[in-house]
């Protein structure tokens, strides 16, 4: 969507707007340019949502944890311009 609406605008992605993303779908890597995403464990992320639903609903304050992640970068984005 943020591809479409930046073309709509006569944008180019990354020249004038950079483009980031989050989840690293498979889709990420399919876009011209591909998209610069955060990768995270959706997996470990479900699991650990499960276990707060289930402490909260037990009455319990859920454990507070980190998820790793990783920044993918790739051609979405590029460096700030200096003014």
């Amino acid at each position: 969507g943020a591809y479409k609406a930046a073309r709509r605008l006569g944008l180019r992605i990354p020249d004038d707007i950079s483009v980031t993303g989050i989840d690293d779908l498979a889709l990420a890597t399919a876009l011209d340019p591909e998209l610069t995403t955060v990768h995270l464990d959706a997996e470990r992320f479900g699991e650990q949502g499960m276990h707060a639903l289930l402490a909260v609903l037990d009455g319990r304050r859920p454990d507070a944890g980190d998820i790793p992640v990783q920044l993918a970068v790739r051609g979405s984005t590029a460096p700030p311009r200096t003014p």
